[in-house]
């Protein structure tokens, strides 16, 4: 039985987006509820916790899924503008569940910059490496004789 693999099916940035801002306010309630009934306490800066960790998880889960995008211009601008969303929004909810400012929340603004230049730098890799990978597929297409007619591209 031969299963697709998830490298080569693309998942648009939004929907990854999507997918993260809901999960952000979900798993901060299921962590709140413990507090709000009285069985632990939450530290008041966890909601920033969630918000980074997903806002981590996504940019390393986009950039792998990049590899299936046929445009990769068009990804990388649709995954940039997903990302600038998954931070401001997750950071709107972090705001509101923990009523904390980002300047207020320790140091997770200098977490968001570090976050989205690694960002930057994990999209920028995996695009080289395909590139990388495309280039040495063509050269072993030509070394075998293999399509002849696209060795003028």
């Amino acid at each position: 039985m031969d299963s697709p693999s998830p490298f080569k099916k693309e998942i648009h940035p939004y929907k990854q987006a999507a997918i993260t801002i809901i999960s952000m306010p979900i798993i901060i309630i299921l962590f709140k509820i413990p507090e709000w009934i009285g069985i632990y306490e939450v530290d008041v800066h966890f909601p920033w916790t969630i918000s980074a960790a997903l806002t981590l998880l996504f940019a390393v889960a986009n950039s792998i899924l990049s590899l299936g995008a046929d445009d990769q211009n068009k990804y990388w601008g649709n995954a940039i503008l997903s990302y600038a969303c998954v931070l401001v929004v997750g950071g709107f909810i972090a705001w509101l569940f923990s009523g904390l400012s980002i300047y207020e929340a320790k140091s997770f603004r200098w977490i968001y910059i570090v976050f989205t230049f690694g960002y930057l730098l994990f999209m920028s890799m995996v695009r080289a490496m395909r590139k990388i990978v495309q280039i040495a597929q063509k050269q072993d297409a030509r070394l075998r004789g293999e399509n002849e007619s696209d060795s003028s591209k």
